[in-house]
């Protein structure tokens, strides 16, 4: 017992004969050099498929057609029936496809702003309800309003107080220029005279008057002439003071302009902290609340705005059509749209327009159908059931003369065909070829089962692939289940 004790307690000796430790420690480089290599590893894991080389190709997409006699034209999106009219849903009329969409403004809602800026002082509607054209909407605080308006006002005023005393020297000035002309009048007089009398005594005989007379006589008369000058003279300078005056008054006259209009804008700025409806219509979002700021000049487009108005009587409704059913669509076409809010109800409508760009998260366009008579208790953003039908027999006897008809109007509600560009198949034989299929950013090489149906160098697919599948086109020689690919551009 004791010796095992002692075996337990007594420190082993070195087994080796250099007498160091039996174990030896890890180098201090093995901790850094898996942690880098598990990075390594992770990295390449999560990451390591995009830094494969990519193999550029070129891609088509498949084509889908409704109906054995669908076109593949594009539809023609100018409205066949007429403006206002009503499309009608015969009662065998077939159904081409279903999609979901809301209820919004034809074409768009009404935006009220206010059109100065300030501070809201009272709202006068609420949320839902119905206005008249002209109602009164919200009021601004207007004490700035008023105190510029009477500014104005008064300076008007002062300005033609000041046109009216400029205009009090009139008067005194005419009274002058009277006076000088009949100043001017007695100095012609008199000098006619003293010409009289000077001519008398120069032509009378030789010692009947003294030279002494005869000289001072023509003194007097060059005197006179004077005197006549410096009286003439006084007329231009009133005339200039009467038209300076004139010239003044119609300076300050333009100026009373001036301010005239600026009392009309001061006038137009009061008016405006009283914000009325533009037209009639319901309440569909209110911005404004007391106490609330409304500012134009500002980065969000809705800073000014007291309230959104729409007509209740202009509903539409904006269906998302899935891309594999969009070639059926045709502006002017006839649509049943249902709403849970009126389960009984089936309302008509029309396709009015279709948008120009289509969504590429959810892979569908957009159609606007206008609601034709809309119940009174439908609201923007409801969600609504269209089903879309095909054109009357009307509006296809309105087409232009060998035209096509558009894609879906053939063959009503058959189901959906699938064609494949012919360059894209590999190997094709009577019934059966390979295609490669881009998926994500990877190539797959997918079996198709063919028909014998070709359209314009794209052949009839029965099995293999899927509406909105995009094919690879030749060359395929470097291509691999599996492999990485990167799309060309069109053109390159």
């Amino acid at each position: 017992m004791m010796n095992a004790l002692d075996q337990l307690t007594t420190p082993r000796k070195a087994s080796s004969p250099s007498g160091k430790a039996g174990r030896r420690s890890l180098p201090a480089a093995v901790l850094p050099l898996g942690l880098a290599a598990g990075f390594i590893a992770v990295f390449a894991f999560l990451f390591g498929s995009r830094l494969l080389p990519a193999v550029p190709v070129r891609i088509a997409p498949v084509v889908a057609l409704r109906g054995a006699g669908a076109e593949a034209a594009p539809a023609d999106q100018s409205p066949r029936p007429e403006a206002g009219s009503t499309a009608s849903i015969p009662a065998n009329q077939p159904l081409l496809f279903q999609a979901s969409g809301w209820v919004e403004p034809d074409p768009f809602p009404i935006f009220v702003p206010a059109l100065v800026d300030g501070v809201v002082r009272e709202v006068h509607v609420l949320e839902g309800q119905l206005v008249s054209e002209g109602d009164l909407l919200a009021t601004l605080i207007d004490d700035d309003a008023q105190l510029d308006l009477k500014e104005a006002r008064r300076k008007i005023k002062s300005l033609v107080a000041s046109r009216e005393a400029h205009c009090a020297a009139l008067p005194v000035i005419k009274a002058k220029r009277n006076a000088a002309e009949k100043r001017i009048d007695a100095e012609k007089a008199r000098l006619a005279e003293l010409r009289d009398v000077a001519r008398r005594l120069a032509t009378a005989g030789q010692g009947a008057v003294s030279d002494r007379d005869v000289t001072q006589a023509r003194l007097k008369v060059q005197r006179q002439e004077a005197a006549l000058e410096e009286a003439q003279s006084e007329l231009p300078r009133l005339l200039a003071e009467t038209e300076q005056i004139h010239l003044e008054r119609a300076a300050i006259d333009a100026r009373i302009r001036e301010a005239e209009t600026e009392l009309d804008r001061k006038q137009l700025a009061f008016d405006r902290t009283r914000i009325t409806a533009p037209a009639a219509g319901r309440i569909l979002r209110l911005h404004a609340a007391p106490g609330k700021k409304r500012i134009r000049a500002m980065d969000d487009p809705k800073s000014a705005v007291i309230v959104e108005l729409y007509d209740p009587d202009l509903l539409q409704a904006r269906i998302d059509v899935p891309l594999s059913e969009a070639a059926s669509l045709e502006a002017g076409q006839p649509v049943r749209i249902t709403t849970d809010l009126l389960p009984d109800a089936n309302l008509p409508g029309t396709v009015t327009r279709i948008v120009g760009e289509a969504d590429l998260q959810r892979n569908t366009l957009q159609a606007k159908v206008r609601i034709h008579g809309p119940d009174p208790r439908l609201r923007p953003e409801m969600l609504v059931r269209a089903e879309f039908f095909p054109m009357p027999d009307h509006a296809a006897s309105r087409r232009p003369a060998g035209s096509s008809p558009p894609a879906g109007a053939a063959g009503g509600g058959s189901r959906l065909s699938l064609f494949a560009p012919v360059k894209a198949l590999v190997r094709p034989s009577s019934g059966t070829a390979r295609v490669w299929v881009k998926e994500g950013d990877r190539a797959t090489l997918r079996s198709l089962s063919l028909g014998d149906e070709v359209r314009d160098g794209h052949r009839l697919v029965l099995d293999g692939l899927r509406p909105g599948d995009q094919l690879i086109l030749p060359p395929h020689d470097e291509l691999e289940p599996g492999q990485r690919i990167e799309v060309l551009p069109p053109g390159r």
